[in-house]
């Protein structure tokens, strides 16, 4: 049975309980319909909402932002241990929107901690921003297709003129995987966020 986690909850992924050979991070949200917000009114283009991975060190730190960022524009680690399924533009339609698949058991014992987020394309220029997502959700799967856990984003005057989304985290302790839900809203573009975990 899937586990609904609330903002800053963490589960064990239990490797008796679940196919953890090939971990699924999936992301999704709705098309977001424009509505005034903080930063005004959107400028009516689509919400190109892109999802990433940041594979931190044991300090919680990037060591090379060139292959320890997974995004659109960088799909897959150079030994296929982490891969995303690629860019969807709008959003649209029932279910997933974007998957990060990670192959827990086969992961460099230097990566302790994959933190999923997520980010508006271009948010400044078109005037968007997450106080202006709907439904945003994160859930893990296992190998087996079975759903492990899932988190939903509900909207939160907070989300008003940010510009990210953390949603999750997968880590190691002591010798186990944890899953966690984030939802920790930021003003910084992808650029921003991925500069502040290399300091």
């Amino acid at each position: 049975m899937t586990i609904n986690l609330t903002k800053g909850q963490s589960i064990f992924l239990s490797k008796s309980e679940y196919d953890l050979s090939r971990l699924t991070m999936a992301l999704g949200w709705d098309v977001a319909k424009a509505k005034t917000g903080l930063l005004g009114r959107s400028s009516g283009a689509n919400f190109d909402l892109d999802s990433y991975a940041l594979l931190l060190g044991e300090n919680g730190r990037l060591k090379n932002y060139k292959e320890d960022v997974i995004y659109y524009s960088h799909l897959a680690t150079n030994d296929q241990t982490v891969v995303h399924s690629g860019d969807n533009l709008t959003g649209a339609g029932d279910g997933d929107d974007e998957q990060i698949v990670v192959k827990l058991s086969a992961l460099p014992e230097h990566y302790h901690k994959i933190v999923l987020g997520v980010n508006i394309y271009d948010a400044k220029e078109r005037k968007q921003h997450f106080g202006m997502v709907e439904n945003a959700f994160v859930r893990a799967v296992d190998a087996t297709g079975k759903e492990i856990a899932r988190y939903r984003l509900s909207n939160d005057p907070s989300y008003e003129g940010k510009l990210n989304m953390l949603m999750g985290a997968v880590y190691r302790e002591n010798g186990e995987w944890k899953f966690q839900a984030l939802g920790n809203p930021l003003a910084e573009d992808l650029n921003g966020v991925v500069g502040s975990f290399m300091r």
